[in-house]
C-alpha cells in the first residue's frame, strides 16, 4: 500500500502527463485545485521584475549542539527535500541553457538563471546542512550531476518538466510556478512532520523564497497572458501569496 502522505507527489506526476499529452484540467487528491497547461506557442516573454534583494538579515538556525534524533519519516522528508531543491535548481538552469541556444539572452534564461544560482543552490546548501547535522547519507552525487537523482519520481519528474519546458518560453514559466507550488506544498508536509525546532527553521525559510519565486514567475505569466491558474495548491493560496508583497527571507533565500 502506498504512503497516503506520497499520494499528493504521485498524482502530480499524472497531471504533468496529461499536459503532455494534450488534456489541461485534473482535480488533485484532497486539495481540489484545478490546473492547466500553459498555450504551446513560443510567446516572448516580459523582462523580468528583480527578485528581492538579499538583507543581512539571519537565516535559517545552524545545526544544534544536542538533539533528538530524527524519527524515520522526518529523514526521509530531508532525504527528499534535499533532491527536491536540485530539481528546482537543474531544471532552471537547463531550461536556461536550452532557451539561451534557441533564442539568446532572452528574458526567461536571465529569470531562471538568477533564481538557480542566487537561490536554488543556496536551498540546496541548507538541506544539505541538514543531513550533515544529523549524520544522513547525501543522496546527491559529490558532482551534483545535473538530471541525476536517487529518488526515481524526482528522476521522472526531471523528464517531465524538462520536455514540457522546451516547448514555448511561456511553458517554461509555467514549470517554474509548478515547481514552486510543489515545493510549498512539500516544505508544509516537512514542516508538519518535523520535530525539531532547526529543520523548522530551515524548512520555513525555503518556503519564503518559494513564495517569492512564485510572485516572479506569476507576474511574468500575467505579463504575457493575462491569468494565472494554479497548478499544485488551490487557487485562492496562489492568489494571496501573490497579491501580497516579495518577503525577506535573508541572504540566499
Amino acid at each position: 500500500m502506498l504512503d497516503s502522505t506520497m499520494q499528493p507527489r504521485l498524482i502530480r506526476q499524472l497531471w504533468l502527463a496529461s499536459v503532455l499529452t494534450g488534456s489541461v484540467l485534473l482535480t488533485a487528491c484532497g486539495g481540489g485545485t484545478t490546473v492547466a497547461s500553459a498555450p504551446v506557442a513560443d510567446t516572448p516573454v516580459a523582462a523580468p521584475a528583480p527578485l528581492p534583494a538579499p538583507a543581512p538579515v539571519a537565516t535559517a538556525a545552524t545545526c544544534p549542539a544536542t538533539f533528538t534524533p530524527l524519527t524515520q519519516p522526518e529523514v526521509d522528508e530531508a532525504l527528499f527535500m534535499r533532491e527536491e531543491e536540485k530539481l528546482a535548481r537543474d531544471v532552471y538552469l537547463d531550461l536556461a541553457a536550452f532557451w539561451r541556444a534557441q533564442a539568446g539572452d532572452v528574458p526567461v534564461v536571465k529569470m531562471m538563471n538568477n533564481i538557480a544560482l542566487n537561490a536554488e543552490q543556496s536551498h540546496m546548501d541548507a538541506m544539505a546542512g541538514v543531513l550533515t547535522c544529523y549524520g544522513l547519507t547525501d543522496p546527491i552525487d559529490s558532482a551534483q550531476t545535473h538530471g541525476v537523482f536517487l529518488n526515481t519520481e524526482l528522476a521522472s519528474l526531471y523528464q517531465t518538466l524538462m520536455t514540457r519546458g522546451q516547448k514555448s518560453q511561456l511553458d517554461a514559466l509555467y514549470v517554474g510556478g509548478f515547481i514552486e507550488e510543489a515545493d510549498m506544498e512539500d516544505l508544509q508536509k516537512s514542516i508538519d512532520l518535523s520535530q525539531q525546532a532547526y529543520t523548522d527553521s530551515v524548512y520555513a525559510s525555503l518556503m519564503c523564497g518559494s513564495r517569492n519565486h512564485l510572485r516572479s514567475f506569476v507576474a511574468q505569466i500575467k505579463a504575457v497572458s493575462g491569468g494565472y491558474t494554479a497548478q499544485v495548491l488551490t487557487q485562492a493560496a496562489v492568489d494571496s501569496i501573490v497579491s501580497s508583497p516579495s518577503e525577506n527571507c535573508g541572504a540566499g533565500f
